[in-house]
């Protein structure tokens, strides 16, 4: 059977940098769009409601972002798990998406998709490799399922 320090890896320190990165890049990108409206909107009432706005959709960034920090620093301790790798996938897949949308149609600074898109992109392929690596690792054996007394 492999030892856990067999799935512990320089390239889990790399992600969780990473990751780290792409939270602190989705925070000061919720600040600076809240930002964007307190140049016009010097009223509590317009600001308060920017900011729950901000905030709200800011979310869909920290989120994902803060639970793939969780998941990579999990695996720089304690080593790869197949559980790390697939809510990985599940968190960051979409950003690949919307980085690509954001760089061919919206409105916003180039380096914002293209940054959104490295970031998430390489997330996205440190989850894949590790998941193929530990699968075909011949000391793998699947983690055992909880099992709940009925």
């Amino acid at each position: 059977m492999a030892s856990r320090s067999q799935f512990i890896r320089p390239i889990d320190r790399i992600a969780a940098v990473l990751a780290a990165l792409a939270l602190l890049g989705s925070v000061a990108g919720t600040i600076w769009f809240f930002a964007g409206f307190l140049e016009n909107d010097t009223e509590f009432r317009a600001s308060s409601s920017a900011f729950l706005l901000s905030m709200g959709l800011g979310a869909f960034a920290i989120v994902p972002s803060a639970v793939v920090l969780k998941l990579a620093l999990g695996a720089w301790r304690r080593g790869f798990r197949m559980g790390d790798g697939w809510w990985t996938l599940v968190m960051m897949l979409p950003w690949v998406g919307l980085s690509i949308v954001v760089l061919a149609r919206a409105p916003l600074p180039g380096w914002a998709g293209a940054l959104a898109l490295l970031l998430s992109g390489l997330l996205s392929l440190w989850a894949a490799v590790s998941l193929v690596q530990l699968w075909r690792s011949p000391d793998h054996k699947p983690e055992p399922e909880s099992v709940t007394p009925r």
